[in-house]
């Protein structure tokens, strides 16, 4: 085998790792966010992404009730495709506003802070035309 040939298998062997991968984190994805719409039928759900120019980046999943009570955070956040969701359980039981607080933008807010803010943003925005 010539070393072209070995490099174009390479890669086609990592090309279709990435796709199993993707496909896996996806499933996880549609898991999670199927279990937070069937949970509560009322209320709202607030998903918001904060990503990093280099190294991790966070997904925040917010259910939060028609009060503007957080029902659950959940975070995923990592390198890598087989990050999960982990349940937040500082948010359970504060208001919006104090979620906003304790997640507020600082100096050197992170892929994290700027997930979970533009969740809560979501779920004002949909509250405001209701």
């Amino acid at each position: 085998m010539t070393f072209l040939q070995s490099a174009l298998l390479l890669l086609g062997i990592f090309w279709a790792l990435q796709i199993v991968a993707t496909w896996v984190q996806w499933s996880h994805y549609r898991q999670a966010m199927g279990g937070a719409t069937t949970r509560w039928r009322d209320g709202y759900l607030g998903v918001g992404r904060g990503r990093s120019r280099w190294g991790r980046s966070a997904i925040a999943l917010l259910e939060v009730s028609p009060t503007l009570d957080v029902r659950g955070l959940q975070v995923m956040s990592g390198l890598s495709v087989f990050a999960r969701f982990r349940p937040e359980p500082v948010a359970q039981a504060l208001s919006l506003d104090a979620l906003r607080r304790q997640y507020a933008e600082g100096p050197r807010a992170g892929p994290l802070q700027h997930a979970v803010r533009q969740a809560i943003e979501q779920v004002e925005e949909v509250h405001r035309r209701r």
